[in-house]
C-alpha cells in the first residue's frame, strides 16, 4: 500500500485541528477572507453594483462571530475525519 493515504489523513487532521483551535487566527482568517462576500469574484460584485443593489450577504460583519464558531466546529469534524483516515490507512499499511 502507498504512503499517500496516511500522509493525506495527517494533513487533513492537522488542518482541521488548526481550524478547531483557531491556531494563529486560522478560523478568523477563513471567515474574514474566504467567506467574506467583499472578496467575492469581481464580476459578481460588478453585476450587483450595476443593478444598484447590495450583495445579499454584505451584512457579513454582524454574523462574523457565529460564522467563526461554525468554522471551528467544522474544523473539529474535519480533524476527526482526518484522524480516522490516518488510523485506518496506518492499520492497513502495517497489516499488509
Amino acid at each position: 500500500m502507498s504512503l499517500i493515504p496516511p500522509l493525506l489523513g495527517g494533513a487533513v487532521f492537522l488542518a482541521g485541528l488548526a481550524l478547531a483551535t483557531d491556531h494563529r487566527g486560522a478560523a478568523r482568517w477563513v471567515v474574514e477572507v474566504l467567506l467574506n462576500p467583499a472578496y467575492a469574484e469581481p464580476r459578481l460584485l460588478r453585476r450587483y453594483a450595476r443593478r444598484r443593489i447590495e450583495h445579499p450577504q454584505m451584512d457579513f460583519y454582524r454574523d462574523a462571530r457565529q460564522r467563526r464558531q461554525l468554522v471551528r466546529v467544522w474544523g473539529g469534524l474535519v480533524s476527526a475525519l482526518g484522524l480516522l483516515v490516518l488510523t485506518v490507512s496506518t492499520v492497513f499499511l502495517v497489516r499488509g
